[in-house]
C-alpha cells in the first residue's frame, strides 16, 4: 500500500512538471517578443527552447532527489 502511494505521487510529479513545461514553451514560443537573444537566436527560439530546457533539467534533478524514493517492486510472497 505505501508503495502505490509513493508511484502516485511520483507520477503526480511527472504529470505537472510535463504541463508546466509544456505550458511554458507555447508561452515563450507563441507570446514572445520579437527580436533577436543573446545568443543570435530569435528571442522565442531562446526561451522556449534553450533556456527553458535547461531550468527543466535543473527542476528534473531537484525534484528526482527530493521527491523519488527507491522501491521496491517484487512481490515478497
Amino acid at each position: 500500500m505505501k508503495n502505490q502511494q509513493q508511484i502516485k505521487r511520483e507520477v503526480r510529479w511527472a504529470l505537472w512538471l510535463t504541463f508546466i513545461y509544456l505550458i511554458g514553451w507555447i508561452g515563450f514560443a507563441y507570446f514572445s517578443p520579437t527580436g533577436r537573444g543573446l545568443l543570435g537566436f530569435p528571442i522565442w527560439f531562446e526561451f522556449s527552447c534553450i533556456y527553458l530546457s535547461i531550468l527543466f533539467v535543473l527542476l528534473t534533478i531537484i525534484v528526482i532527489r527530493t521527491v523519488y524514493k527507491d522501491i521496491d517492486l517484487e512481490d515478497k510472497e
